[in-house]
This record gives C-alpha cells, structure tokens and sequence, in this order.
C-alpha cells in the first residue's frame, strides 16, 4: 500500500517549508537593513563618476537572464577609489555622476543610499511567512480540535461503507482519498454518516473495515474519523514494518 500523506501533512509541510524561507529572507534584510542604516550615521558623501556597467549573465529555467554591477571612480583625501556599488538601477549609465556614501573609516566601503535590497528581502519574507504561518494556524486549529474531540467528544463505531476520491484538490499530483463511514444508533437505529480527512493513498482495502469516530456530545455534526488508528491496526495485524 502507498504510503498515506493527510492534507495536515502537506500543510505542515508546506508551511513549514514556506515560513523558514520566509524567515532566512527576513532576517537577511533585517540585518542588512540594521547595517545599512548603522553605516549611514557615520557615512560622509562625495560625488562619484560611473567608470563601467558590469554585465553578470546567467541562466534560469532555460531563459538568458542578465545581472547588472556599476563601477564608480572617486576622490577622497586625494586618493582614487574605483569600487563597485552596492545597488544598480536603470537610470546608471557610464559617465554619470552620482551621490555616493562613503565610510571614513574605510573609504573604499561605498555605497548608496538606495535600500531596495533590504526592502526586497524583506518583502520576499513576508511573501512566504505569510502563506506559510496561515498553514500552520490551520494545522494547529485543526490539531486542537482532533485533540478536543478525543478527549472531550463521544467515541463511536462506524463502518466504512465507501472510498471517494476528492477531485477538487490533488495532493503530490494525485486526488486523495477519502473515507465514507456510517454510524448506526443502536437505540433507535438512526443512521449517521462522517467522512474522513484527504487521504493521499488508495484506501479501497478499508471498505467493510470498522473505524473509531470522535463525536461531539452536544453537535454531531462535528466529529473526527479515526483513519490512523486503522491505519496503526492494520499495519500491526499484518506485521508491515514501513520506513519510507
């Protein structure tokens, strides 16, 4: 049987993935933003000529992509400095005369005051924390609620009847898919039918197979199916060791 990855899982995932990106872009621009910001307290300006445009090119996905560097020659206590900036923009030409910051300390360190780095990286930060804490909170939430249910809710019996696939979302490239089970009262014979979390596994097998059911007292409609109990169950009963 394919290993079994829940949309939990996948939100975990992805939301962890997205929100350490997010994290390390941050707090490079963070840093570099604090750095840049410390630099222009002490900074003296003089006025620099662009001597070249350095032309870096590259390849992504195939496509020609190219990455510009400006090189600037300056005076300071009668010493000429040729350095290249920090940043580039597209008004930069060669023989252009720019502001540029310097420190007195070490004139050779130059820079603008540009902060379109920073900013950028900062920016790429949230763009992914963002989206990523969003996952997280839904797994979490959903976690507390599995945890309120078990520990609070009515454990019933149900019988899986059905396996579904969710065609409106995929997960690895596949739908997943999803247990139907019913709950039969066995005081008044009323039937209850819950469904399971996404399941990204073939569970076919499963048909017939009884699972446990975390039922709110006071709201049925809110309940939780128990796939990994059957899961750990089967696996036990027919001694599948799996470490993939």
């Amino acid at each position: 049987m394919k290993k079994r990855m829940g949309v939990k899982a996948v939100f975990l995932m992805l939301g962890s993935i997205f929100f350490i990106i997010g994290l390390v872009f941050a707090i490079i621009g963070g840093v570099r933003y604090a750095d840049h910001k410390s630099f222009m307290k002490t900074a003296e300006t003089t006025w620099a000529e662009i001597i070249d445009i350095e032309e870096d090119v590259y390849y992504r996905k195939g496509r020609r992509r190219t990455h510009y560097h400006a090189w600037v020659e300056y005076i300071v206590d009668d010493i000429i400095y040729n350095q290249k900036l920090d940043t580039y923009n597209s008004s930069m030409y060669i023989g252009a005369d720019i502001e540029v910051y310097y420190d007195p300390a070490d004139p050779s360190d130059v820079r603008t005051e540009s902060e379109a780095f920073e900013i950028i990286f900062i920016c790429m930060g949230g763009a992914f924390m963002v989206p990523g804490a969003v996952f997280l909170i839904i797994v979490i939430a959903k976690n507390r609620k599995i945890k309120n249910l078990k520990q609070n809710g009515e454990a019933l019996t149900g019988t899986i009847v059905n396996i579904t696939q969710n065609m409106a979302i995929r997960i690895n490239g596949c739908h997943p898919f999803k247990a139907e089970c019913e709950v039969v009262n066995p005081f008044d014979s009323e039937r209850y039918l819950y469904s399971s979390e996404n399941i990204n596994a073939d569970i076919s097998q499963f048909i017939g197979s009884q699972v446990t059911v975390y039922v709110d007292k006071n709201k049925k409609s809110k309940y939780y199916v128990d796939m990994d109990e059957l899961f750990k169950n089967y696996y036990e009963q027919n001694k599948i060791h799996d470490f993939r």
